[in-house]
């Protein structure tokens, strides 16, 4: 398979676990470096994690082991992050939304092709099963030559699950 893709995450709050137990032990990714304006949340997230360093965020985005920032701060923060990992040539993939305004978003995606990387924000979930067998249905002509389509995602909000609602 080659070399795994080397990432440094930045934030380690509450939907740090979900990737974490994602991607720990992929065989196509290593989390070589973490960073959170909490340094002792750092320091423990990356010794329970083999191989991977705590760093500060400014050293994270420059450091050349790393080739994608994940980044799982605070929207507010999102911008500035990528940005950052940017300007030192490092893809980044982001949690929603991708910027705090629109004209952020448009810096970062501008940002992101005048330097050739990739930027990628959740939610994914057009990667999910249920998208792709439908796009699978559409690609082999299961269901013929499509006209339109619709699609719902019903939810009881983040205030229900996430301890810190309020950002």
């Amino acid at each position: 398979m080659g070399d795994a893709h080397r990432i440094g995450i930045v934030g380690l709050g509450v939907i740090s676990r979900a990737y974490l137990d994602t991607l720990a032990g992929h065989p196509g990714i290593e989390v070589v470096a973490v960073a959170d304006l909490d340094g002792a949340r750092a320091d423990a997230v990356a010794a329970m994690l083999p191989g991977t360093e705590a760093r500060g965020v400014r050293d994270l985005l420059a450091a050349p082991d790393v080739r994608t920032v994940l980044s799982l701060t605070t929207p507010a923060a999102h911008a500035e992050i990528a940005l950052g990992a940017i300007g030192h040539g490092k893809h980044v993939y982001t949690e929603k939304p991708l910027a705090s305004t629109f004209a952020d978003g448009r810096a970062v995606i501008e940002a992101a092709a005048a330097a050739g990387v990739g930027v990628g924000c959740a939610p994914d979930t057009v990667l999910g099963t249920g998208t792709q067998t439908a796009r699978a249905a559409v690609d082999v002509g299961l269901v013929g030559r499509p006209l339109a389509a619709s699609a719902v995602m019903v939810t009881p909000g983040h205030e229900r699950w996430h301890p810190h609602p309020d950002f």
